[in-house]
């Protein structure tokens, strides 16, 4: 008897940061996070499919930040999100697509609540949606490429 876990391959992202630092006078912050959607479990937090975890240098003074190692299955999809505060309260970001080989496939920008792509094929948009409805990330207007 074969067991499904064994025809199922597993791959290996590698050199992702999370991170969630302060300046030094609290006017610029960043935030980045990882998610995975797949078929089976939907959207999920990096936690369940962590491999290992190392610690490295924040971009501002205050805060951490870590570099992580996932473990992903063969047609999933890893959202990588990072967004910086600045003093004006403007918040700018980017949120890339990328695929069980590590490869970049979607990215778009995120400035204020304008969502607008930047790079890839326009039928990965729905995971950038996806991703900041879950979430519950504040947008007026997206150019994803998928209007009609």
């Amino acid at each position: 008897m074969s067991s499904l876990s064994s025809t199922i391959k597993v791959y290996e992202i590698s050199d992702l940061v999370i991170e969630k630092s302060k300046s030094r006078s609290g006017k610029h912050a960043l935030t980045s996070i990882v998610y995975i959607y797949s078929k089976r479990f939907g959207l999920t937090l990096y936690t369940a499919s962590l491999i290992s975890e190392e610690p490295t240098k924040p971009t501002y003074a205050r805060g951490e930040a870590k570099r992580v190692k996932i473990k992903v299955e063969h047609g999933d999809f890893v959202i990588y999100a990072r967004f910086v505060k600045n003093p004006k309260k403007a918040i700018k970001g980017l949120i890339m697509i990328l695929n069980h080989k590590d490869e970049l496939l979607y990215q778009a920008k995120y400035n204020n609540g304008f969502v607008v792509k930047s790079f890839g094929n326009p039928t990965y948009a729905w995971l950038v949606r996806l991703f900041l409805d879950s979430l519950k990330i504040p947008y007026t207007l997206t150019k994803l490429g998928d209007e009609k």
